[in-house]
């Protein structure tokens, strides 16, 4: 079974199976801190739909060669940024219009936690970029505000989790969409 990532090329006995093959091609990236981006198999190119158990236990002989691409985490963390920017502007926006609840008591502390698992993802991201030295990527001015936020939300305070917002975590959140 021929293997080829960004043109290196492997040659694996014709009966490894295409999930082994793969687990092969993913590890020759992940050593060089890569992540394949595209593959294709027997000239075709696979999405995740494709990788079923009958597709990913056929044995190399019977599915041609095995090719992909890769990129950086920092270059793919890097042609994000505009996403993430964009996502930070949508929590702002949306972190916005719970304010008026919140400070006229018709909302209840627990609307924000949708909210929350948002900029929960958002960190996730801002951590990843900076773990990938992408610039203008930090999530180290959210967290205590973060930590904030949570505290006043075991204690069921709306006006207090009204002012963070407003007056802390959304204003950071602005600065970090305006950067872009």
């Amino acid at each position: 079974m021929h293997i080829t990532l960004d043109g290196e090329q492997w040659q694996l006995p014709d009966d490894t199976s295409l999930m082994n093959a793969l687990a092969f091609l993913s590890d020759k990236a992940h050593a060089q801190h890569r992540i394949v981006t595209s593959l294709t198999v027997g000239g075709k190119s696979i999405n995740d739909r494709d990788l079923d158990p009958a597709f990913l236990n056929q044995r190399g002989q019977d599915v041609g060669e095995v090719a992909g691409r890769s990129q950086s985490l920092h270059a793919i963390i890097t042609d994000a940024k505009q996403a993430i920017d964009r996502f930070a502007a949508q929590l702002r926006a949306d972190g916005l219009g719970l304010l008026g609840p919140l400070r006229s008591g018709t909302g209840q502390v627990g609307t924000i936690d949708s909210w929350l698992g948002r900029l929960a993802d958002y960190t996730e991201m801002l951590e990843a970029g900076q773990t990938q030295g992408v610039a203008g990527l930090s999530s180290a001015p959210l967290l205590p505000w973060i930590q904030e936020l949570l505290g006043a939300r075991t204690f069921a305070d709306p006006i207090r989790v009204a002012d963070l917002l407003e007056y802390e975590l959304l204003p950071l959140l602005a600065e970090s969409s305006q950067a872009a």
